[in-house]
C-alpha cells in the first residue's frame, strides 16, 4: 500500500481560511477531492487544487503506488506558518500592527484497498 505527499510551505493565506477548505477533502478520494475544489468558489480552494494535483502527480511518478485512480487523501495537515508584521501609522501618533499570516500545508494520499471502499458492503456468504 502505497502512498505519496504534497508540502505547500510559506502560502500567503490565513490558517482560519484554509481549514474548512481541508475538512471538506479530507477522506475523499482525489477524483471526489478534486471536482469537489473546482467548483468551490474560495480562494483557498484554487491552493489546494494545486496542492492536490502535485500529491497526484508526485504519486504518479512514485514507484509503490500501484493505480493512481484508487488514491483517497488520508491526511491533509495544516499549521500556521510565521506571521509577518508591519507598521500602519495612524491619527495623533499612533500606530497599527498589520499581520501578515501564512499556512503549511502537508497533503498525504494513500491507495484504497476494494475492502475499505465506504458505502461497499462484504458478501459474506461466499467466502
Amino acid at each position: 500500500m502505497g502512498q505519496a505527499s504534497a508540502l505547500l510551505r510559506f502560502e500567503r493565506v490565513s490558517f482560519r481560511k484554509m481549514k474548512p477548505i481541508a475538512g471538506l477533502i479530507r477522506g475523499k478520494s482525489a477524483n471526489v477531492a478534486e471536482r469537489l475544489l473546482t467548483v468551490s468558489p474560495r480562494r483557498t480552494a484554487r491552493i489546494m487544487l494545486k496542492l492536490l494535483r502535485s500529491a497526484v502527480a508526485n504519486a504518479d511518478d512514485s514507484l509503490e503506488v500501484g493505480d493512481v485512480d484508487s488514491l483517497y487523501i488520508s491526511r491533509v495537515e495544516l499549521g500556521p506558518g510565521p506571521t509577518a508584521k508591519r507598521a500602519r501609522f495612524k491619527a495623533r501618533g499612533r500606530v497599527a500592527l498589520i499581520r501578515h499570516r501564512t499556512t503549511h500545508v502537508r497533503i498525504v494520499l494513500e491507495e484504497r484497498l476494494e475492502a475499505e471502499e465506504p458505502g461497499v458492503v462484504q458478501d459474506k456468504s461466499k467466502r
